[in-house]
């Protein structure tokens, strides 16, 4: 499956800047991306006690119809999306590298919401980035706040890169 250009709501454009919007691209049910987004962002490490009470939160969303989107790249945030695939969720991804030659290839767990139209996984990442690298992945984790129209952050490292963004972000 190749990717194809993805139209970034106009309010997100500015959050995003014209030159990122306009090279992201997707594969997937391009009609998320015009919904209202509740970003998910967490650290690598994260006690289980979050862990378990941020899945606690998944059928409430599920509930509300809220749409995700993050990297689903932590452990956290990896459980969260099969929690919320199991559920009949909606998902936005993120990639933080970009759409391989061949184009996508979907994990087991994605291929049902896919076909169903509950899954949209995208890149604003060229060629030049064919793995997840630290600047990547805090460039796909701006996009994710970028987009959303609220973030939730059950674990952030103290002093980690994400803690910074987070913070920049807030200013």
């Amino acid at each position: 499956m190749k990717p194809a250009a993805i139209t970034l709501p106009v309010l997100c454009v500015p959050r995003v800047g014209t030159e990122l919007a306009a090279r992201v691209v997707g594969v997937g049910e391009t009609l998320l991306i015009g919904k209202p987004l509740l970003g998910l962002i967490a650290s690598r490490e994260c006690p289980g006690n979050v862990l378990l009470a941020t899945l606690e939160r998944v059928p409430q969303w599920v509930k509300a119809g809220r749409v995700i989107v993050s990297g689903f790249h932590s452990p956290l945030e990896q459980q969260v999306l099969r929690s919320l695939l199991r559920r009949n969720g909606h998902a936005v991804k993120v990639l933080a590298r970009c759409f391989s030659a061949s184009g996508y290839r979907l994990a087991k767990e994605e291929q049902d919401a896919f076909a169903n139209g509950r899954l949209l996984i995208i890149s604003a990442f060229g060629a030049d980035t064919p793995r997840v690298t630290r600047v990547s992945a805090i460039k796909r984790n701006e996009l994710v706040i970028a987009l959303s129209t609220e973030v939730v952050t059950p674990f952030i490292s103290k002093g980690s890169p994400l803690d910074e963004l987070l913070a920049k972000h807030k200013a």
